[in-house]
């Protein structure tokens, strides 16, 4: 069965039309929004894996990265440093997780929040199923946060309308990662993970021995 255009979306991410994927290629950012589902061997376990990426020019933005089903940040598997900006920045490896893709022109802004997870059947592939959490279109945002406003970024949420005029920003468990998103698509010359962290260091305890 032919797939909706809002499944498509939710799985493969923003529709871009090819005119604009186009200008996106030409100015050198390679952003990833595409899922793999993967199997690793030794835990004889199906995962799905996702790569943060991209970055801006002055001109537009485009990124994607994942924080964990809470809103609250998840760490990379594998941090990834290019010599080309704007590229792959992290690799992450999980059973479920939240996808926030955000694209930039200028000052106009569409923003694409989906939740991923598997969907097991015993002796086949498990299935990847997605769900769109938020779709906003054509949010405006006046700081310029890849020039004179810069110092504003991380602070800075585009405004998002609904389709009757009214405000339609993402919910509150979103706000954090669509700070972070929105700062990433105006970093121009990207060259590091905006959303996904390194894993806490674990500091071993001190175990006193008896004299």
């Amino acid at each position: 069965m032919k797939e909706s255009r809002l499944t498509m979306i939710a799985r493969r991410g923003l529709a871009l039309p090819g005119e604009t994927l186009e200008q996106i290629r030409k100015t050198g950012i390679r952003c990833r929004p595409q899922l793999d589902v993967v199997y690793q061997q030794h835990a004889k376990a199906w995962k799905i894996r996702g790569e943060e990426s991209g970055g801006a020019v002055e001109l537009l933005g485009h990124y994607v990265g994942f924080v964990g089903v809470d809103g609250c940040a998840v760490p990379w598997l594998q941090r990834v440093q290019n010599f080309l900006p704007n590229g792959m920045h992290a690799v992450i490896v999980g059973d479920e997780f939240v996808r926030v893709e955000m694209f930039r022109f200028e000052n106009t802004y569409d923003l694409l929040i989906t939740t991923h997870w598997l969907e097991r059947k015993d002796g086949m592939r498990a299935e990847l199923r997605s769900a769109i959490l938020f779709l906003g279109r054509n949010g405006f945002l006046g700081t310029e946060l890849w020039g004179k406003d810069a110092a504003f970024g991380g602070g800075a949420i585009p405004h998002f309308l609904t389709r009757s005029g009214e405000p339609g920003p993402p919910g509150p468990l979103w706000t954090d990662a669509t700070l972070k998103v929105t700062e990433a698509v105006c970093c121009c010359g990207c060259r590091h993970s905006h959303l996904l962290e390194a894993a806490p260091v674990v500091v071993p305890r001190l175990v006193e021995i008896p004299a």
